[in-house]
């Protein structure tokens, strides 16, 4: 099981049994705090708890300073053996007390108890399965695959909320015996009955820091989020992609590093200009006198797609993976640490679709008949592609006449029940339940008490889009090749801020993340600070309709995959001829299809 995972931790290999044969570990290292020390699995002194621990606890310094004051002896430097007789003093308090990302295990002798954990939002994962006589545990499924008692049998419930949303969230997987435990959780394994418990949740706090100047406020806790994140005893750099959020991590970072500079940092394109980042990067780079490289991404998606696939363990339709695994690739070869930022959006309001909600929610009743005036008239020429302004006026209309929350699913969505309905067969969706993903995503939504619809929105993002998605896609792109990410924005007292301030300071009628662009205007060229959002993409569309398309239809079309009696090949079909003559603008759909036919061909 610890050689699947080889790539996460290339340095060093450990194991463990424990002395009552209960209990066994082996890890993988990648070593970045206290190489020649910190050696995994790590026992206390007098061996009764054993730690397994993969990520970084961020305040580790101050915590082992309090330890040491209270008498507690340490062999290591590293946050490693602080993690552990921080556990040995405080128990499950010792949660609360964590900055950083992680995943971890400690096996307690003494009780026979195990205790498996992950950080607030999700940055490092934990897959488990629970079987009759024994859990197992792992940081990736293809770990728990190898078990020779652990069930492979997919579940078709979960492909059925990958098809609507593009990834499985948790605690589901795409295998019935295999679950993740959520973000902000812990599990204590003691005997047959054991559940996930939270011990942090995203909410809205009451603002105690610099309640009048909240920029103020964004800028402190956000600097300070900085330089926690770049302790490291190996090198580190940043992935920049020109963006509003990464520009200002690397702008903090190189403030920080102060006259010294040498700043690495990282960024990637294509030859097409709509997707190439590296013009932007570059400004900002030369701006904040960084150590900048650029990667030109020449792959072939065809040549790496089930390289792509296989890297996931489940189905992922993400199609910004394969760029982010090639900029940590150029990465990794200079550094083993970087910082990114991701996590801006969720916690500032940049999406579009926070702007739809706050724009339907504010909507006088003339601007409602004009809006849906507007849409109306331009419905017959509308583009087929689906960023486009009137493609997107269109969708904007159609869902205003929904509840919130539904509306929010459509902006979410690559099929909804109906698609479903007409993409999948009789004898499938008879064994489902085509509302259930539906159902769960809108009664997530109005869970909690918010201000506004854009905070419902972050929060839902927080507790399953980012950890489900964008984290997953930064965890597994970056550990294929042995590099460490760290997001000063996930910071959760940097959550919770950004959560809590009023939406007025976050979305406009034409532009989002208001309140980080001012907090940080004097660091940046004012063209970043204005710039709209744009995404870590790929030319996907033309792909689909040329490079790709071959695999496409081989892949969708074939006599295998309709063995699997799934989906109805003319439906199938109808999306690929829509796509390729461009009277739809099927993009996201067929990727997520041609992902899953991938997965289910080649497992």
């Amino acid at each position: 099981m610890a050689g699947r995972l080889r790539h996460r931790g290339p340095d060093e290999q450990g194991s463990f049994l424990s002395s009552d044969g209960r209990c066994a570990i082996g890890f993988r290292r990648l070593s970045v705090l206290d190489p020649a020390r910190s050696h995994q699995p790590m026992s206390n002194d007098d061996g009764l708890l054993t730690l397994a621990f993969n990520g970084e606890i961020y305040n580790f310094r101050p915590l082992r300073d309090r330890l040491l004051d209270q008498g507690v002896a340490f062999r290591t430097e590293g946050d490693t053996e602080v993690l552990l007789h921080l556990y040995g003093t405080l128990g499950l308090q010792a949660l609360d007390e964590l900055l950083g990302m992680f995943a971890f295990a400690i096996y307690d002798t003494k009780s026979v108890s195990l205790l498996l954990a992950r950080d607030r939002l999700g940055q490092k994962p934990l897959w488990y399965a629970l079987l009759s006589d024994r859990i197992v545990f792992a940081s990736q499924a293809k770990a728990l695959l190898v078990h020779p008692k652990v069930q492979v049998r997919t579940d078709e419930k979960s492909l059925t909320a990958y098809l609507s949303i593009g990834y499985i969230p948790c605690p589901h997987s795409a295998w019935s015996g295999i679950r993740k435990l959520p973000p902000g959780s812990y599990m204590t394994v003691a005997g047959p009955q054991c559940s996930p418990k939270r011990y942090w949740s995203p909410a809205v706090r009451q603002l105690s820091s610099s309640p009048n100047d909240p920029r103020g406020a964004v800028r402190s806790v956000v600097r300070q989020s900085v330089e926690a994140r770049m302790i490291a005893d190996v090198p580190l750099g940043a992935l920049l992609s020109g963006g509003v959020d990464s520009s200002i991590i690397v702008a903090l970072m190189s403030a920080a590093a102060g006259a010294g500079g040498g700043i690495l940092t990282f960024a990637a394109g294509f030859t097409d200009s709509d997707f190439d980042e590296r013009p932007a990067a570059r400004a900002v780079a030369q701006h904040c006198r960084t150590e900048h490289r650029e990667l030109l991404i020449r792959a072939r998606a065809d040549d790496v797609l089930d390289q792509l696939v296989a890297m996931h363990d489940e189905p992922f339709a993400d199609s910004s993976a394969l760029p982010t695994w090639l900029i940590c690739q150029a990465a990794r070869e200079h550094v083993t640490v970087a910082l990114t930022g991701d996590g801006g959006d969720e916690v500032f309001g940049g999406y579009d679709r926070y702007r739809a909600l706050w724009l339907a929610e504010t909507m006088s009743k003339p601007a409602y008949l004009a809006a849906t005036l507007a849409g109306g008239l331009v419905r017959p020429f509308a583009s087929g592609t689906e960023r486009s302004w009137s493609r997107r006026l269109v969708r904007f209309v159609d869902a205003l006449p929904l509840p919130y929350a539904a509306q929010y699913f459509r902006y979410r969505r690559l099929f909804g029940p109906a698609d479903l309905g007409r993409l999948l067969t009789s004898e499938f969706a008879a064994q489902l339940d085509l509302e259930g993903p539906a159902k769960w995503f809108c009664d997530l939504y109005e869970h909690g008490e918010f201000d506004s619809e854009v905070t419902r929105a972050q929060h839902h993002d927080l507790l399953t889009y980012l950890p489900d998605d964008l984290l997953v896609k930064a965890d597994i792109a970056s550990m294929a090749v042995s590099l460490e990410l760290r997001a000063p924005m996930l910071d959760h007292r940097v959550v919770e801020l950004g959560l809590s301030l009023p939406v007025e300071l976050k979305v406009a009628r034409r532009a989002q993340k208001l309140i980080l662009r001012e907090a940080f205007a004097d660091m940046l060229p004012p063209e970043v600070i204005s710039s709209p959002k744009r995404g870590f993409g790929v030319p996907l569309a033309r792909w689909l309709r040329e490079d790709l398309l071959e695999r496409l239809r081989e892949t969708l079309l074939g006599p295998e995959l309709r063995r699997l009696g799934i989906f109805r090949t003319e439906a199938l079909a109808g999306l690929i001829n829509d796509h390729v003559s461009r009277r739809e603008d099927h993009t996201h759909r067929l990727w997520a299809l041609l992902v899953l036919g991938r997965w289910l061909l080649t497992r």
